[in-house]
């Protein structure tokens, strides 16, 4: 956990839980966690889906629309869907914590870093408390609406072991899962279509005589 934000929330979690797994859900102060409150959501996680229940304003802000309602795997790119799932799930049903590192891009110039954080909630119906803290404060950020989050590191904690040194546990590197796909096809100048001679026009050489037969003999022709 790098960032101040996400030992914060972390370290409010585990202080409720005691001697438990996990605290509940009527357990959490909104006001307790202060500045990080508009960086916390709250997941309704079961075994078929897991959907925002709520989220705070800077998510919002940042993404430039309202997450509440909407799917877990919408905040993030199409290829890292399946692994955010699965993670989330593994915190609903085993009770462990997991920190993701995120970057997100609200155009080619402009790309944000950050740490997000799932803690599991005890009782029914299962849900999950978690927090996203960006790793600075850009000034366009807010102006300029985030695309969805690629996930570049996963680490796990057991959160009854001791926790020593937060700040300097290294990420589970992932591998590459992405194909590369050019942004732009070249470009070609004709298409041809099997079948349908109408439908392609190919462009040929335009000779620079056209000779046309008049009808005269073979013996004109000498």
């Amino acid at each position: 956990m790098h960032q101040n934000g996400t030992q914060k929330v972390y370290r409010y979690w585990n202080g409720l839980r005691g001697a438990h797994t996990a605290p509940a859900r009527s357990d959490i102060t909104p006001a307790a966690l202060d500045r990080s409150l508009a960086h916390i959501f709250i997941l309704d996680a079961d075994e078929m889906s897991v959907r925002f229940r709520l989220a705070g304003t800077w998510l919002g802000s940042a993404f430039g629309h309202e997450l509440t309602g909407h799917g877990f795997g919408a905040l993030f790119d199409r290829d890292d869907r399946s692994l955010a799932q699965r993670v989330a799930d593994a915190v609903r049903s085993e009770h462990t914590v997991a920190v993701f590192d995120l970057t997100a891009k609200a155009d080619p110039e402009r790309r944000l870093d950050m740490e997000m954080v799932l803690l599991p909630l005890s009782g029914a119906p299962s849900r999950i408390l978690g927090a996203i803290h960006p790793c600075g404060r850009p000034f366009w950020l807010g102006a300029f609406p985030l695309g969805p989050a690629r996930v570049t590191g996963v680490r796990l904690i057991d959160p009854d072991r001791p926790l020593f040194n937060l700040a300097n546990r290294p990420a589970i590197p992932l591998a590459s899962r992405r194909i590369t796909r050019p942004t732009t096809a070249p470009r070609r100048l004709f298409r041809v279509i099997d079948g349908n001679r109408a439908a392609a026009v190919v462009p040929r050489a335009r000779p620079p005589l056209h000779l046309i037969d008049g009808g005269r003999t073979e013996d004109d022709r000498r």
